[in-house]
Order: structure tokens, then C-alpha cells, then sequence
């Protein structure tokens, strides 16, 4: 979903300060507005906008990430970090509009019942105790039956509460839809991180959180440190599977059955050759994954420009990782002596994703995850100034 925002930046006269950001905060007909949320997106640093409209924030050597400028029913106003820093901003947001419009597909109570516990499960993930969204039922559900298509949408900020992590979250869900027909679910949003505990367990907790995840991926990536971190990625690709149907045969397939529709036939008895057709079909997926190369060196899969390092791979990446869980001994953080494999899979796409040091890329909702890291939800998300042991 394309960010929508308006903001225009220009330097004013006060004494620009390296890591400062700050401005003033107004409608498009020049009306100020107070209380609007303005953080970096994905850490605990934010501020607000006083009564005049004016905010100001220390971006605390961060220097890269989105500016996110939130208020309940206005728009959300989201720029890039880097090209605010020691600057004066003005910023444009507007009351949300209430278009009138034909609803085809309305958001209704009985689909918030229905797919309630399925958004939970990806969203927030399987495991969901000590994580809850307080004012869960803000949101809002509309079911597409015919296309097996899902939208939610968030009114207000969630407010998510994640005892596990020691974190109160404000998220504002920009999008969330699930494809049922291809089995595929995606969701965009920013947060705001307040620490609300940092006891052992805890911080144990935020470790074990961290220790394979896309985020420690990334950093490791930016470093240059993933043998030493113990990632392992591999060149895959997904080839037409041998044992899967061929075009003509599922064409057979399918004339066989639409004339069984024409005619209405009560008793359907396939011939041998299209019951072999029908279990290969069931049976099997049209694609396998293929390794067509191990181990391969991070020069093969980025490229290193002007100080910036971006993702340059046209197939599949998978990326293995023994991670080893940690305990709590005698007071002592402990590695435990057993790992589990863990395997993801990430799609470039042949795009372009610059990977920032801090442990995220952009275009974040276009970067396809499988597996492992496709797992990693809210309940398991930390903020982008997160120190391992911290």
C-alpha cells in the first residue's frame, strides 16, 4: 500500500542542530494541531506536538528509518529520517475524510467474529499469551466470499501490551489483507516503543527474540559478520515439479469436469488415466525448490554503493540458522547446549532493498518472507534500537 503524506521541508532560521528535528504541525488551510504523535518509526524515541503545533526530536544518532507524524482520524504522514535531520519541517495533515461510496464489500461484526482469531494468529502470532491488543475491538473486518479475500482495518492506534518483551506498543496498522485463494497474508503498519520492564526474564525473553530473527539477519548482513553469526545462505530456485500434471493433462481435467457441469451428471467416475491426473494434482505442488548453490558469499546476493548496501538477487535466498536458545542459571545467561535449525526464504524479486544498519530494509510490505522469518510477528518484534543483552 503506497504511504500517503504531505510534507514539505525547508530550513528556517534557527540554529540547525546535527540530530534535531524540528518544525510545526498544521491542516492544509494553516489550522495548528496539537497531540500528533511524531516517532521514529520502530523505536522507544518520539515526542509530541504542543498547542501551537510545533514538536521538536532528538533523533539520538539514529539516521536512518521513517519519520511517522500520528493522530487518530488524520492522515499519517510518514518521511524518510535522512532527509530531515538538522532541519526545520513543516508538516501537512489533514482530517480524514469520510468518502461516500458504494460498499460492496461492507465491514461487518460477523466477520470480526469470524476471522477475529486468524488475524490474532498472524498478527500477533500462535503464541499469545502475555500479548494483548487493548482495544482489539476497534477493528474492523470485511470478507470477500467470492475471492476468499480478507481486509482488516485500525481506526485507532492499537495498543498492544507485550509483557513478554517488557514493551507497550502503539501500532498503527496502515494494512492487513489474506488471500485465502493462494494462501498468502500481508501487513504494514508503524510503532512506537515504550519499555514498561526490564527484569531478567525479560531481557531473556528479547535475546531469544532477537537470536535468528530477520532483524539479526540484517545487521549481520550490513557487517559483514554472517559466518560469524552463524547464518548460512544458500541460492535457491523454484523449478516446475516432474511429478506435477502437465498443462494438457489438467486441460483434460478440467474439459472432463465442465462437461459434467454442462450436463448435470449425478454420478461422476473418472477414468483411470484422469483419476492418475486428479491424485498427481493433489499430491503434489506445481513447483519444487531446488539448491542450485551453498554457501555463497554475500558479494554473490548485494552490492555495495556510496556507503549503502542493497539486496541484488533475482531467485530465492535460504537462509539457515542453528539457533541455540538461552537460559537463565545461577542469575547467568546461558547458551543451552542443543539448537534448532531454523530455514527462511526471502524473494528480491529483482528489486532494489537497501539494508540499513540497524536491522531493517525498505520497502519493507514488498519484500516476500517465507518461513522462519515470515513468523516473526508483533509478538516477537523489537525496536530498531535494540542491543543484544539489553
Amino acid at each position: 500500500m503506497k504511504k500517503l503524506f504531505f510534507l514539505f521541508l525547508f530550513f528556517g532560521f534557527s540554529i540547525v542542530y546535527s540530530q534535531t528535528i524540528f518544525g510545526k504541525i498544521q491542516t492544509e488551510n494553516g489550522s495548528v494541531i496539537s497531540n500528533v504523535n511524531v516517532y521514529l518509526d520502530g523505536t522507544k524515541l518520539s515526542t509530541v506536538s504542543t498547542n501551537d503545533g510545533s514538536f521538536q526530536l532528538d533523533a539520538q544518532g539514529q539516521k536512518s528509518g521513517n519519520l511517522i507524524f500520528q493522530k487518530d482520524n488524520y492522515e499519517t504522514s510518514i518521511f524518510p529520517l535522512n532527509q530531515a535531520i538538522g532541519k526545520s519541517v513543516k508538516v501537512i495533515i489533514n482530517p480524514v475524510k469520510e468518502i461516500e461510496e458504494v460498499v460492496i464489500i461492507p465491514y461487518t461484526e460477523k466477520a470480526y467474529k469470524d476471522f477475529i482469531n486468524y488475524f490474532l494468529d498472524k498478527f500477533i502470532g500462535f503464541d499469545r499469551e502475555g500479548v494483548t491488543i487493548k482495544n482489539q475491538r476497534t477493528l474492523k473486518f470485511s470478507y470477500d466470499k467470492k475471492n476468499q479475500f480478507l481486509r482488516v482495518k485500525a481506526p485507532q492506534t492499537l495498543i498492544i501490551e507485550n509483557k513478554n518483551l517488557g514493551y507497550n506498543i502503539q501500532y498503527n496498522l496502515i494494512n492487513f489483507e489474506a488471500d485465502f485463494k493462494n494462501k498468502t497474508n500481508s501487513y504494514l503498519g508503524t510503532s512506537f516503543f515504550k519499555e514498561t520492564s526490564n527484569k531478567k526474564n525479560v531481557i531473556l525473553n528479547r535475546m531469544n527474540a532477537y537470536q535468528g530473527s530477520l532483524m539479526h539477519f540484517f545487521r549481520s548482513l550490513y557487517n559483514n559478520e554472517l559466518e560469524k553469526e552463524g547464518f548460512i545462505v544458500n541460492h535457491a530456485k523454484r523449478i516446475p515439479n516432474p511429478k506435477y500434471p502437465t498443462e494438457a493433462e489438467l486441460q483434460k481435467l478440467e474439459d472432463y469436469f465442465s462437461f459434467v457441469r454442462t450436463q448435470k451428471v449425478m454420478n461422476v467416475n473418472l477414468s483411470p488415466e484422469l483419476e492418475g491426473i486428479s491424485q498427481r494434482k493433489n499430491k503434489n505442488s506445481p513447483f519444487v525448490l531446488a539448491i542450485l548453490k551453498t554457501k555463497i558469499k554475500e558479494s554473490d546476493f548485494t552490492k555495495r554503493k556510496d556507503g549503502k548496501l542493497f539486496l541484488d538477487f533475482d531467485d530465492l535466498l535460504m537462509v539457515n540458522y542453528q539457533k541455540y536458545y538461552y537460559e537463565i542459571k545461577k542469575g547467568d545467561f546461558i547458551k543451552s547446549a542443543n539448537a534448532v535449525s531454523q530455514s527462511s526464504l526471502i524473494h528480491p524479486e529483482a528489486a532494489e532493498f537497501e539494508i540499513f544498519p540497524e536491522g531493517i530494509c525498505s520497502e519493507p510490505d514488498l519484500l516476500i518472507l517465507e518461513e522462519s522469518f515470515s513468523q516473526q510477528n508483533v509478538s516477537k518484534i523489537l525496536p530498531l534500537d535494540y542491543q543484544f543483552g539489553n
